[in-house]
């Protein structure tokens, strides 16, 4: 029997409300609206709890403290993988927010003390520094300095992060560490010092009621997952090249049982002997047997851990997280057409979807732009001349960088990126508006085309993409 959670009660009463309004909002309207109201719920309880403030300047500062602690708190649940909770079911948009989120709060909370003791400084100087003095050396703003000091060192080692010579999951362990020490300084201080702590208790309900949630969902991502995560181990069933620089992996579900996937969707990969080891690397599915337990990845030799994987071995234990990601054919359903557009390694999870296209007898026009360096780092090129002549309508162009000396029979080669005229050419005239998109590439590419996508005419919510940049 299944329960219904509150969060999907919550979302189905949102959903009503949606399509009962004139306006129809788009999925991503959606989100940002939800979470909006997620953002004020406490603020709306703290001002039940009907605490005068003496000045307009105190009430808008309150009103703004309460608002970030409880979008630090969201942080956690926002970046924590948990596909089985329909609001953070899109884990592409929910890394972007989080990011987004991450530099304003810390922004924000870095001139705090500041926003704190600015009326101090319309009196004199003196009572500036006295007041600054002062909330330094409290014993009961200490809890606050320590989350102040900590918040900003977590957000400049986030902000940061690629350029600091630590390992990725060196650096995961330290963000995750950090976030338990803020979250729990900063419960301690909001509960103790800010205003409707003091005066109200009851409210206080609410902040501890946020942290034990948030705690709960740290130790079940690091403990409770990896548990059950071992109770369903994979094998390697294939490892080899299949281009330059690209290789193809094939895993199987050691039982043998159904694993239930959407082509366009990506798991998170862990190699080493246990899974909690925090070394997960996210791959597309390009494609799989649902039946058998089967998935196959298109990975490209980009960093330490994908230029090793001449190491692994058929057999070997492989334990996966997922499937993740709301990228599917059925987001475009309704379109009157399809392009999809892959750079480099981002035709992996494409494949998948063309596959999944092919396999449901797609009649609508179906394009594929693939993008790379040169035609030997290209993968599947048999596979996409065949798909020319068993599917009603569907067309490849490949983009190169640099032409061969050679043709491909049956596929049209260009030189040079995908750039706007290449999109153009890969959309019907006139129905640019009723056109669905796919992209996955690099960050700069994506960036690129989903502007000139934009430019000419396609609908926001008909471009859907996965950058699997965490």
């Amino acid at each position: 029997m299944k329960h219904t959670t509150a969060l999907e009660l919550k979302l189905d009463r949102n959903a009503g409300f949606f399509e009962r309004l004139a306006f129809r909002p788009s999925e991503g309207q959606k989100r940002i609206l939800t979470y909006l109201l997620m953002l004020v719920a406490p603020w709306t309880i703290a001002s039940a709890s009907g605490v005068e403030f003496h000045d307009i300047y105190r009430y808008v500062l309150s009103a703004l403290n309460v608002l970030a602690m409880m979008a630090f708190f969201i942080q956690f649940p926002l970046a924590g993988r948990l596909r089985n909770l329909p609001w953070f079911a899109n884990i592409d948009w929910n890394i972007r927010t989080h990011k987004r989120i991450g530099k304003c709060l810390g922004a924000f909370f870095f001139l705090h003390p500041l926003l704190i003791v600015a009326p101090k400084a319309l009196l004199s100087a003196q009572d500036l520094q006295e007041s600054a003095v002062a909330m330094i050396t409290s014993a009961n703003t200490l809890t606050g300095v320590i989350a102040w000091i900590a918040m900003s060192v977590w957000v400049l080692m986030a902000v940061f992060k690629d350029r600091l010579s630590i390992r990725y999951e060196t650096w995961r362990l330290l963000h995750v560490s950090g976030f338990v020490v803020i979250a729990t300084l900063g419960a301690l201080h909001v509960t103790s010092v800010g205003s409707h702590g003091q005066y109200e208790q009851q409210f206080n309900l609410v902040w501890w009621g946020l942290y034990a949630a948030t705690m709960a969902l740290v130790l079940y991502n690091y403990l409770l997952k990896p548990r059950m995560i071992r109770s369903r181990p994979f094998e390697i069933r294939e490892i080899r090249k299949i281009s330059d620089c690209d290789w193809k992996l094939t895993i199987q579900s050691r039982s043998g049982s159904r694993v239930s996937f959407e082509a366009g969707q990506f798991v998170w990969i862990n190699t080493s002997k246990t899974p909690f080891n925090l070394e997960q690397h996210p791959f597309s599915i390009a494609g799989g047997e649902i039946g058998t337990g089967t998935l196959s990845f298109v990975i490209r030799e980009l960093g330490d851990y994908t230029s090793s994987l001449d190491s692994l071995q058929p057999g070997q234990t492989v334990y996966v997280d997922g499937p993740y990601g709301s990228m599917s054919v059925d987001q475009g359903r309704s379109s009157a057409g399809i392009t999809l557009i892959a750079g480099g390694a981002g035709i992996a999870p494409l494949l998948g979807l063309l596959r999944e296209l092919a396999k449901r007898n797609e009649t609508r026009p179906v394009r594929l732009v693939y993008g790379n360096r040169n035609l030997d780092r290209m993968v599947a090129i048999s596979e996409l001349r065949a798909l020319t002549s068993t599917m009603r309508n569907f067309s490849v162009q490949l983009v190169c960088n640099e032409l061969p000396e050679r043709g491909e029979p049956g596929l049209d080669i260009r030189q040079g990126v995908i750039d706007e005229s290449t999109i153009r050419a890969a959309i019907e005239p006139g129905k640019q508006s009723d056109w669905s998109v796919y992209l996955c590439g690099p960050g700069g590419m994506i960036s690129a085309n989903v502007r000139q996508l934009k430019a000419i005419g396609v609908k926001s919510d008909h471009i859907h993409f996965e950058q699997l940049a965490f």
